[in-house]
């Protein structure tokens, strides 16, 4: 299977990532080119072999039995006499007992009132029981933030620290041996049942059994879309041609899956922040969201999503997560092909949605010009948006950068020069995660490159 969420949907750059694609993973995508779809995630068996690879060596620990207890609260996600204002009343936060967001969103029809006791969010919205927060009147937000339903709107765009920081995709075992890195990743919720549900949270097991005896900062590519979309039946787009009516997949049907299921969905991220915060109540989490978020708005979709609704959904599963982990720091993703319009007119909407996101994340090389694909130039299609400095620009938050999750290609960060990477960290980069096959040079390397680099934080 192909590694993770590397959608297809321009054919001029579809055709180099799959030739790496199918050389390193032995699979090939019959459907390239616009309307492609997000390549396959890993197996069952886990997210990463021993060397770091994608495979059958399981680098996710599955753990058993998961940790179904929300964090101890007296009161709801929102505190006040009167109730939240915004999804949720006093009678507790976004939890297992219920969804706090309809399918009309956060302030869709029926919208939240401020008042005694708080509405709903929107019709069909219940409220669980025992709160999203650990002090009674729910979440605080830190000095001079705000308390509502969706946790404080302090951001935390630096949760590595001030240096730029190196991260690998988890590969196993004990970590006890990557004090070099500032982070590592892995992904949820691949145990996610078809209807949003989950008896085991991996993540959480990976926090608990793994993380917690490092100062490695944790990060999640938080695929909750993806993995529920596989147990009902929908594939990603690179398995199967996304123009075969026969073969339903995340590229023509993922925006009508959303449609069906948008409270199970935001719902589902609630209750795996609740849990994730139960087992990881201080330190930041890193939540990087639905890798290729824009290809549900595409023409190949069967249902598409307006790029409004899209940012209202990103805002709603935002909500979710840090209204129920106060610790969180949500990234948003930028897909790298996207056209110039479609570029601005994705972050505009995020912009105007109030999605209240710490950063954005996305893929590419550190060899071009600041562009983030080889190959694209200033004349290329997209050549005015496809660069770290735009987007950064664009979105005002620093970004986090990986290498696609699979073949090597990509890897140019660790063998780059500090002069270089120094352009990078000024055209916003904070971050660089190797999630692909780990060489046995990345450690010695990004350690020499470390203290030649100039801080992220400005």
């Amino acid at each position: 299977m192909c590694p993770p969420f590397r959608v297809l949907r321009r054919n001029d750059f579809a055709t180099l990532v799959l030739a790496a694609c199918a050389t390193t993973w032995g699979c090939v995508d019959s459907g390239a080119g616009k309307g492609g779809g997000t390549a396959g995630m890993p197996a069952s068996g886990g997210e990463s072999g021993a060397g770091g690879a994608i495979g059958s060596g399981g680098g996710v620990v599955p753990g058993s039995g998961g940790n179904t207890a929300g964090p101890v609260g007296t009161g709801g996600a929102a505190g006040g006499a009167g109730g939240a204002a915004g999804a949720m009343n006093t009678g507790g936060g976004v939890n297992t007992g219920g969804t706090a967001l309809a399918t009309g969103g956060r302030t869709g029809t029926g919208g939240s009132t401020t008042g005694t006791g708080g509405n709903l969010a929107s019709t069909g919205g219940r409220v669980g029981s025992g709160g999203a927060t650990t002090s009674t009147g729910g979440s605080t937000s830190g000095a001079g933030g705000s308390t509502s339903a969706c946790g404080s709107t302090i951001l935390n765009p630096y949760p590595f620290g001030c240096s730029f920081a190196w991260g690998i995709s988890d590969p196993g075992g004990s970590l006890s041996a990557y004090s070099y890195l500032q982070f590592m990743t892995t992904w949820i919720e691949y145990g996610i049942k078809a209807d949003g549900t989950f008896s085991t949270c991996n993540g959480c097991n990976w926090l608990k059994n793994s993380v917690a005896s490092t100062n490695i900062v944790p990060v999640y590519y938080g695929y909750i879309i993806g993995y529920m979309a596989h147990a009902n039946g929908l594939v990603d787009g690179n398995q199967c041609p996304s123009s075969n009516p026969n073969c339903p997949n995340l590229t023509n049907g993922g925006a009508a899956f959303i449609k069906t299921n948008r409270s199970k969905i935001i719902q589902a991220y609630a209750d795996y922040a609740k849990q994730s915060y139960a087992v990881w109540p201080t330190k930041p989490l890193v939540w990087l969201l639905e890798g290729d978020f824009v290809q549900f708005t595409d023409t190949a979709q069967g249902s598409p999503l307006t790029m409004d609704e899209l940012a209202k959904l990103a805002a709603d599963i935002t909500c979710a997560i840090k209204g129920n982990m106060p610790n969180a720091v949500v990234a948003i993703n930028h897909t790298t092909w996207n056209l110039n319009a479609e570029t601005d007119a994705y972050w505009k909407a995020m912009k105007s949605a109030g999605v209240n996101f710490d950063l954005a994340w996305t893929t590419g090389v550190a060899n071009n010009n600041g562009f983030f694909d080889a190959g694209v130039t200033a004349s290329s299609f997209n050549g005015k948006t496809a660069t770290y400095a735009y987007v950064h620009q664009l979105t005002g938050k620093p970004l986090f950068v990986d290498d696609s999750c699979g073949a090597e290609a990509n890897e140019t960060w660790s063998t780059s020069s500090a002069t270089t990477l120094n352009t990078y960290i000024a055209s916003g980069v904070m971050a660089f995660n190797h999630c692909g096959k780990l060489k046995s040079t990345y450690q010695s390397l990004i350690t020499a490159l470390g203290p030649q680099l100039t801080p992220v934080c400005k």
